[in-house]
């Protein structure tokens, strides 16, 4: 005969029946209201740092979930009585002296049953009961359900305990397998958000200990989320907080920084330091900002970041370790093959020992053939002859010797320098041997001086054209607002509104020139868009069409349609095409003649080339090279600027202009441009 089942099994059932979590809690919710006859429940949320009872669960409206209860007065008074003492306990409700709870339950009386797992309370459940009863008619059915949700509870938070565990593990794991020494700054900063978004902070920093300025610095910072709008705290508040972390051993919870960061009264967020410990020294501190806690104790997750926080100190100090040593063997390695003097060590007998690469690129040999041969099979017979004089062997040898010879052999003008190796092990003597090309330091050094003048020269024409579209800049935005103003103020007739539309527009593209000879002659650097060169030559050709006409220039354009774009500015560009056809033009000197514009593009060399040539007298061979020179012109009345500055504006956006005679007279101006890559599908 079937009998009806216990209240344990009735609660045994319930959590069979149920999935873990929070189906199982709620399911053992329903089961305390029907043991207690509650017409009202909640479940409370405890704070374990803050104490605050907040509700994760309601049951009917007014109970709203996400809000603090029973927070002052008697009413606190009470939940914190029943905690402390882990029983439930009935009661009346007084409205007066528990104004909020009587408003929320709306029941005369109530009880309240703590949520405990080994004598850690970590909820409260909250029944709200038409009247007074007996509690032997319902405190053992509903210390069943406390006590099952204490059970699921707990093996809800294991389990979040273990995955998180596993995640933070797998965290560590894939920081230490970057690939490289040391970890690239955006691979750290992905695992701060990883980081963040697995322990649920809104916020994780981590913070570096400069050994040398005793101080910590902020080296890389990461929200869980891109639409996270946490407030920032204070750089020096947290720098505080970091350096009082670095001198504990153990992962803590700190208070949080509402007052700083603006944060909601009812937020159930903290901070926590976790000291980054290596072995030899303190290394920094890991900061968890905004991080909400589990539910009951946070001595797991404390305890968990606190081992999170050595392995991630270890790879750090691993990543650093590895990084040490790999650089001091580089540098080794990396000491003959670096420089550029020929540097050969040499035995006590005449032979080769080793070699740098500088003496395998100069021979065209490989390494392992020049090691173990005479070193006089190296060089030519003038030096092979310095190297065996008799006195290297005397006692002259301990001394520095010095020659500079010319030998064919290693192909140049060489400084040459023989320097003692003196071991304990008089077998060992040898000696080093290092050759300098002078001939190049030489070639570098007019490079240099030439480099340096034009550096001058480029220097004032920067001054110059920024100080002339300074000049230039005041008028014209006087032109453009007086025009703007009558634009406004007065209503013209058509043609003349029309024209002053012409004028306008102009004005307005001299001032963005003027604004560009600005930024190109104070930062040197040109704003890159993509440009069509076959576009800036048009405009340039049509501002001088009309003169072209009126001095009967033919004007010959040869401009295909595939012509790929640059990357630069369009103004620049059509300003330097514009002086290349003014200078065409002043060749003809007022004579009809032929002006020929040419584009093309260069797949090989993934180059632009624009071609103007003209018909005038062309250019004499002594001042070719002079021709591209600031203020330099052969002209009365040339100002020697235009040629330079088309040369500044080319050279900025990355190309470069050649000038050559034309076979028959005239001369040819080549501008080549680098073209933008192709864009893939």
């Amino acid at each position: 005969m079937d009998t009806a089942p216990s209240p344990a099994e009735s609660v045994i059932r319930l959590i069979a029946r149920s999935e873990p979590g929070p189906d199982a809690v709620a399911a053992l919710l329903r089961r305390a209201g029907s043991v207690t006859g509650a017409a009202r429940l909640a479940f409370l949320d405890l704070d374990a740092v803050t104490g605050r009872l907040t509700a994760a669960a309601d049951a009917g409206p007014g109970l709203p979930a996400g809000t603090s209860w029973m927070t002052a007065g008697p009413e606190a008074s009470l939940a914190s009585e029943v905690l402390a003492a882990g029983r439930h306990h009935q009661f009346k409700i007084d409205a007066s002296a528990m104004p909020e709870l009587a408003r929320r339950l709306g029941t005369p009386a109530a009880i309240l049953a703590p949520v405990s797992q080994g004598g850690q309370p970590f909820a409260l459940l909250v029944l709200g009961v038409p009247a007074i009863v007996p509690a032997l008619e319902w405190s053992g059915p509903l210390a069943e359900c406390t006590d099952a949700m204490a059970l699921v509870m707990a093996a809800a938070a294991a389990r979040r305990d273990a995955a998180r565990q596993r995640d933070l593990q797998g965290l560590v794991v894939a920081l230490g397998r970057s690939g490289t020494p040391t970890i690239p700054t955006d691979r750290f900063e992905a695992f701060c958000g990883d980081l963040a978004r697995t322990v649920d902070a809104g916020r994780v920093e981590v913070w570096h200990f400069d050994r040398h300025g005793r101080k910590m610095e902020r080296l890389v910072s990461a929200r869980a989320s891109a639409d996270d709008e946490a407030a920032e705290v204070p750089l020096d508040a947290l720098a505080a907080l970091v350096t009082d972390a670095l001198r504990h051993q153990r992962a803590a919870v700190v208070p949080a920084f509402a007052a700083a960061a603006g944060a909601a009264a009812e937020a159930r967020t903290t901070t926590i330091t976790v000291p980054l410990q290596g072995r030899r020294r303190a290394l920094g501190v890991l900061l968890l900002e905004g991080i909400r806690l589990p539910q009951g104790s946070p001595a797991v997750l404390l305890q968990q970041l606190d081992g999170f926080g050595h392995q991630l100190a270890n790879v750090i100090e691993s990543t650093q370790l590895l990084d040490d040593v790999l650089r001091t063997r580089r540098e080794l390695e990396n000491t003959f093959d670096s420089m550029r003097d020929l540097v050969t060590v040499i035995s006590h007998d005449g032979r080769v020992t080793h070699v740098n690469q500088a003496v395998v690129r100069r021979l065209h040999r490989l390494r392992g053939e020049l090691v173990g041969q005479p070193v006089a099979s190296m060089v030519g017979d003038t030096l092979a002859r310095w190297l065996s004089e008799p006195d290297a062997g005397t006692d002259d040898a301990a001394m520095m010797r010095t020659v500079e010879v010319n030998d064919p052999v290693l192909g140049g003008t060489f400084l040459v320098t023989v320097t003692p190796l003196a071991e304990k092990n008089p077998s060992l003597t040898g000696s080093v041997l290092v050759a300098r090309d002078v001939s190049e330091e030489r070639r570098l050094g007019a490079e240099r001086a030439a480099l340096r003048e034009q550096l001058a020269r480029s220097e004032a024409l920067g001054h110059l054209v920024a100080g002339i579209a300074h000049e230039l800049n005041n008028p014209l935005q006087a032109v453009l607002g007086h025009i703007e103003l009558m634009q406004r103020t007065r209503r013209l007739a058509a043609p003349l509104a029309s024209g002053l539309r012409q004028v306008y527009k102009e004005s307005d593209r001299a001032a963005r020139i003027v604004h560009n000879l600005l930024v190109l002659a104070g930062s040197g650097q040109v704003a890159k868009r993509p440009v069509s060169v076959n576009a800036a030559l048009r405009r340039a050709l049509a501002l001088r069409s009309a003169s072209c006409r009126r001095a009967k220039v033919t004007v010959v354009r040869r401009l295909p349609a595939t012509i790929p774009s640059v990357a630069g500015d369009g103004l620049l560009l059509q300003q330097a095409f514009l002086n290349l056809l003014l200078n065409a033009e002043q060749a003809l000197e007022g004579r009809p003649g032929r002006i020929e514009v040419r584009s093309s593009y260069s797949t090989s060399r993934k180059q632009v080339t624009v071609e103007v040539k003209d018909s005038g007298s062309g250019i004499a061979p002594e001042i070719l090279p002079r021709v591209f020179d600031p203020f330099f012109t052969t002209k009365d009345t040339g100002s020697g600027l235009g040629l330079a500055m088309t040369l500044r504006i080319v050279r900025e956006h990355g190309g470069d202009v050649m000038t050559t005679p034309r076979p028959g007279g005239g001369a040819v101006f080549t501008v080549t441009l680098p073209a933008m890559p192709k864009a893939k599908r």
